[in-house]
């Protein structure tokens, strides 16, 4: 009998013991990837690219990255290698549709931040440009179909009452803008807070995001997003509570703290230099807005962007399913 006590009792033992050797075991963090762009669409992370403390805990290892340009930015998504990215909106409709719905929209981040700007102050609508070349960066990108849109839903007919140029990039725009070579340009800021800043007489003649407000149904240009692995997403619902809580807050003191935000947009070069982007701050529209709510506002903005060119968006208009579940 004795014996049977004996085993009992060891068993017992061995029982608690391999119990309390699983709670005390270390969990293994699960390594967060996090990547977004120079210029506007980074401007609300930067407290978090500065300093992920808020967001690094015992369970979570994050790493941000500052990536150029989107064409980089694009074959880390579609390989599935980032879990959170801030994209440009008709990127994030792309990628969805891309990977079949690994990546979900869950933030609008940036809106309308295109302004046409000049040295002629008699300038104040699209009609005043009849008759005139305006150079518009890229050809067949958002900031052009921005432009064509205004000018149809104002019955202009683009390439016979405005002329559009597409022979130099923003950053040459800029500089012929500010030397004075070209008179009319659209540009997103920063460039259009950098070529006021550099010549006196150029000025923001016309705010585009104003100028949709009075021709669509969807008030707002809706330009910048954070989009977010699925997967990671369900597996992970804690950090990205933690997360999206941060980054509003991110959002929040880089609107309300412009000088200081500068200073980091600088540091971590995603804009040019702190006073432009301090000064162009006001003028980038950076909002935390749950996608969620906005469903048909982006639907209705990637239709435009569809409509003029069906790769744009990645093929096809996304489903519901693109708008990331609370």
């Amino acid at each position: 009998m004795k014996k049977i006590y004996l085993v009992l009792f060891m068993v017992f033992i061995s029982l608690n013991l391999m119990a309390c050797g699983a709670k005390n075991s270390p969990v293994e963090p699960v390594s967060v990837s996090i990547a977004t762009l120079k210029g506007p669409t980074s401007i609300g992370m930067i407290k978090l690219i500065d300093d992920s403390s808020s967001i690094d805990s015992d369970n979570a290892s994050v790493s941000m990255e500052v990536i150029p340009s989107p064409d980089l930015l694009v074959p880390r998504l579609l390989n599935e290698e980032l879990d959170i990215a801030a994209v440009p909106v008709n990127v994030a409709s792309k990628v969805y549709n891309l990977t079949k719905g690994k990546y979900e929209l869950a933030v609008i981040n940036t809106l309308g931040v295109l302004y046409i700007v000049s040295a002629d102050k008699s300038i104040n609508s699209l009609d005043d440009l009849k008759g005139q070349t305006i150079y518009c960066g890229t050809p067949g990108a958002t900031p052009d179909f921005i432009l064509k849109n205004l000018m149809n839903k104002n019955n202009l007919k683009p390439d016979e009452d405005i002329l559009i140029d597409y022979s130099l990039n923003n950053s040459e725009l800029a500089q012929a803008v500010i030397g004075g070579d070209i008179q009319y340009a659209i540009l997103p800021e920063p460039f259009a807070t950098m070529v006021s800043m550099k010549n006196k007489d150029i000025k923001r003649c016309i705010n585009i995001q104003e100028e949709w407000n009075k021709v669509e149904e969807s008030a707002e240009i809706i330009m910048g997003a954070i989009v977010v692995k699925k997967e990671f997403r369900e597996n992970n619902t804690e950090f990205m509570n933690k997360f999206l809580k941060e980054y509003e807050k991110s959002v929040s003191w880089v609107n309300d703290n412009p000088v200081e935000a500068g200073k980091l947009l600088e540091q971590h070069e995603i804009l040019p230099s702190s006073k432009i982007a301090e000064l162009s701050i006001p003028n980038c529209n950076v909002v935390y807005i749950d996608a969620q709510s906005k469903k048909d506002e982006i639907l209705n903005f990637l239709k435009i962007l569809y409509d003029f060119d069906v790769k744009s968006v990645g093929g096809k208009l996304p489903d519901e399913n693109f708008f990331m579940e609370k």
